[in-house]
């Protein structure tokens, strides 16, 4: 019993120290960027030696997407498609689609809008998920049904008895104001060749603080989950 609970907390000992990590790692990103109006950051001026530039301003889009699973007005929605199914005792998995898209839009503090390319997706916040599993009927899965969710509709193909169709869909939904960390580029900001584009309704500062106050707090949770889930993994061994 104590060794169970002991390798649940050293689990979740080392979830809580990656997590972080990881947070501590954005609040750098967010120091380290220079935060410039949006008419500088469309010139690309004071952008630090490796391209690290951030702004903050009036989000503007004549034509937002459309999200096709749940139909959500948005900047940017990401949606995966992935089928399982059985093969004796072992059940397979394949990602069958995989689509990404953002509409164009910029950020505009009263200076000059900038753009803002997010094509390749990032960490956003707010960010909305939706996810949901179906499978064919008996009829359907020997001839090929087509499966719907939401606009997205998804041909099964012929055979495909018992195989389940899991659609997620993440989504950035159209906010009045953002704050954006990224690369500096011709009249744009977009992602670094590494590393996340970085989008939230928070300003810079609230930002900042946030990741901050997680990277502390998940550390030293983390560090003493694992330490504690050690000692009751030995202690559990010995009883």
């Amino acid at each position: 019993m104590l060794q169970g609970i002991g390798m649940l907390a050293v689990a979740l000992g080392i979830i809580g120290i990656i997590y972080g990590f990881m947070q501590r790692l954005k609040a750098g990103r967010v120091a380290d960027a220079p935060l410039v109006s949006t008419a500088q950051a469309a010139q690309g001026q004071q952008a630090s030696p490796k391209g690290a530039i951030s702004t903050q301003g009036k989000v503007l889009c004549a034509q937002p997407l459309i999200a096709p699973f749940s139909g959500t007005p948005c900047l940017f929605y990401e949606l995966k498609v992935t089928a399982r199914w059985k093969e004796g005792d072992h059940e397979r998995t394949k990602e069958i689609d995989h689509q990404k898209a953002a509409a164009p839009f910029a950020l505009d503090d009263g200076s000059g809008p900038v753009q803002i390319d997010a094509s390749k997706g990032g960490d956003f916040d707010p960010s909305q998920t939706r996810e949901d599993t179906k499978s064919t009927g008996l009829i359907g899965g020997i001839t090929g049904q087509e499966l719907v969710f939401g606009s997205y509709r998804l041909q099964t193909g012929m055979l495909a008895l018992g195989t389940k169709y899991t659609v997620r869909e993440d989504v950035l939904p159209v906010q009045p104001h953002l704050y954006a960390c990224g690369k500096s580029a011709p009249g744009a900001i977009t992602s670094p060749d590494w590393r996340q584009l970085l989008l939230s309704n928070k300003s810079r500062d609230d930002m900042l603080a946030a990741a901050t106050k997680g990277a502390k707090t998940f550390l030293i949770g983390g560090a003493a989950a694992f330490v504690g889930g050690v000692l009751l993994t030995v202690v559990g061994q010995l009883v």
